[in-house]
């Protein structure tokens, strides 16, 4: 298995990955799915890191698979939620714990799965402006848990 982070294939912007996937399983994400660019997915569940150093040590002995996004979403027998400015007002939805929430980075996805997840995720919205992942894994852990109140951004 090649170490993590592949370096071409994460266009050097494992530490973003890293960060939010650090944040997310702070905030209780039972589980958080890193989709790399080469159809290669790398599953974490539950992390003793304190840093997103740290969390590259456990990344590298992390399960991984080929797969994709659409195989990912396609698989998951909950409610689904796309993380986008144009979608609905977070505080409008109730996000049931055991959900995917799926989030891009500050390119967005692509077209194909943007076309994808038009038709199998709700999409909602922090507010029209765009936000750094880690800053969404954080705020949507608080949101559920019941601390972010009904404030948009």
């Amino acid at each position: 298995m090649p170490p993590f982070p592949p370096e071409p294939l994460v266009k050097n912007r494992a530490d973003v990955l890293l960060d939010f996937a650090l944040e997310a399983l702070r905030g209780g994400a039972e589980r958080v799915y890193i989709v790399l660019c080469d159809e290669e997915v790398v599953e974490l569940e539950h992390t003793s890191a304190k840093s997103a150093r740290e969390l590259a040590a456990e990344v590298a002995r992390a399960k991984r698979y080929r797969g994709s996004l659409k195989e990912v979403v396609s698989q998951w027998r909950r409610p689904v939620y796309y993380l986008h400015e144009r979608g609905i007002d977070i505080s409008r939805v109730e996000i049931e714990r055991g959900s995917l929430i799926v989030v891009g980075d500050h390119d967005g996805l692509s077209q194909a799965d943007e076309e994808f997840l038009a038709k199998r995720a709700v999409w909602v919205s922090l507010g029209p402006r765009p936000y750094l992942s880690w800053f969404c894994a954080a705020y949507i852990a608080a949101y559920m848990r019941g601390f972010a109140g009904r404030r948009r951004f």
